[in-house]
């Protein structure tokens, strides 16, 4: 067995994250931001304690589920103490605060890596993996710089994961509730805690995530919509219809996602072919996918299995349907993290997975931060740009995919990183 140049021990792994985390407050004192979402997230915040919760919606044309906003109420609540007319929005200080949890979410992604890991892998890897998240130059750009609340979700996503792990399923089952109200994406992980616990779970737990998953998003939506127009059932209603008024608003095969749509990226998804709509084909190719891995999950019940199959699937739900955006690829890295301490050759999709995504994330970031530069350069490299990043991914998907065809890994203690 090959042996680690340098063994990590808890305090050389505490130390990694308090300087991935020195290094992440660095980056946030540069007074830059991806301009768009930061002026929304700053517009919500401050919104929310003058309009207060009930009003906030009808006010602000916001198009995130209320889950997040809690958070930006209390940044605001909080930033109110320094500012109280609330009227300096254009200052380092409320952009650092927005910032910040992002940021702790994606430090504490590292530390569950690590939790998750250890039980199955040698400490030692289990800390080199996490710190090997940690210092992801892409992750770094999108909390610290770009200011998304992306980390965020996947600090969430690996909660549930580590939930199932443990074997609480309920309670895994009513965090990604919570993921599904604090984005849509949260429904990503969704099908995982399905197809990986059917076949091994008492029918009585389900129930218990069906209705405590349900009472908990009605208590979580009511401050914002009340009961009065459809009664008991006007957070549900309310809810339903200004996420599908979102998500008619990107009814395009690709919103900039380098995805196997990156050739009709900004193209309206009913555009047919052969007869099909891009969308029904997307969502054809996940189905196909989704039975796969359940049948994958039933046949393999251990860990490596669960690594694997919950990196394919995260980044399958990037790849295939249409209405993706560049950055829901990044959910899957975190759970490529955990699987390439299994599966070593899994490091080179991880990497890969990392430089098409940073290409991704920057060719967003330059077209709406810097669009004059952006509109100095030729829109035929930006066309190639596309294209090729595009393929990458499908072949890096197509590589990730074959894993699931494999025979079973070696036991994880016996590879070397």
């Amino acid at each position: 067995m090959a042996q680690s140049p340098f063994k990590l021990d808890a305090p050389r792994f505490y130390l990694g994250l308090a300087i991935a985390l020195v290094l992440h407050l660095v980056l946030i004192s540069f007074p830059i931001a991806f301009w768009i979402d930061m002026n929304l997230f700053k517009a919500w915040s401050l919104d929310l304690v003058q309009q207060g919760l009930a009003n906030f919606y009808g006010y602000s044309n916001c198009d995130y589920p209320p889950a997040y906003l809690y958070v930006l109420w209390l940044i605001g609540k909080i930033y109110q103490v320094f500012d109280p007319t609330l009227s300096h929005r254009d200052g380092l200080l409320l952009m650092a605060m927005i910032k910040l949890p992002p940021i702790l979410a994606d430090i504490g992604a590292a530390w569950l890596i690590a939790q998750i890991l250890k039980p199955h892998t040698t400490v030692d890897r289990a800390y080199q993996v996490a710190l090997i998240y940690a210092f992801n130059p892409l992750m770094l750009f999108v909390s610290a710089i770009w200011g998304q609340v992306d980390e965020v979700m996947i600090f969430l996503m690996l909660g549930a994961f580590y939930l199932i792990q443990q074997n609480y399923l309920v309670r895994s089952g009513l965090l990604i509730a919570v993921m599904v109200i604090m984005k849509p994406q949260g429904l990503f992980l969704a099908p995982f805690l399905l197809l990986s616990q059917w076949f091994r779970q008492a029918w009585w737990k389900w129930v218990a995530i069906a209705l405590g998953g349900l009472t908990l998003i009605w208590l979580m939506i009511l401050p914002f919509y009340g009961v009065k127009a459809y009664g008991l059932a006007t957070p549900f209603v309310l809810l339903y219809q200004r996420l599908e008024s979102t998500a008619n608003y990107y009814d395009f095969a690709s919103v900039n996602a380098f995805n196997i749509w990156g050739w009709a990226n900004w193209e309206r998804d009913y555009t047919q072919f052969l007869g099909i709509s891009y969308k029904v084909i997307g969502l054809a190719f996940l189905g196909i996918l989704l039975v796969w891995l359940g049948i994958f999950l039933y046949q393999q019940r251990h860990f490596e299995t669960q690594a694997i199959a919950v990196a394919t699937l995260l980044i399958g739900f990037f790849m295939l349907p249409t209405r993706m955006h560049e950055r829901y690829m990044l959910y899957g890295l975190a759970f490529l993290a955990i699987a390439l301490a299994i599966f070593p050759i899994v490091q080179w999709l991880y990497w890969g997975f990392t430089l098409t995504g940073a290409v991704n994330v920057g060719y967003v970031y330059l077209r709406y931060n810097h669009e004059a530069l952006f509109n100095t350069i030729p829109e035929m490299f930006f066309q190639g740009l596309i294209y090729s990043m595009s393929a990458l991914n499908i072949i890096l998907f197509l590589v990730l995919l074959s894993h699931t065809f494999r025979s079973q890994p070696l036991p994880s203690k016996q590879l070397a990183l």
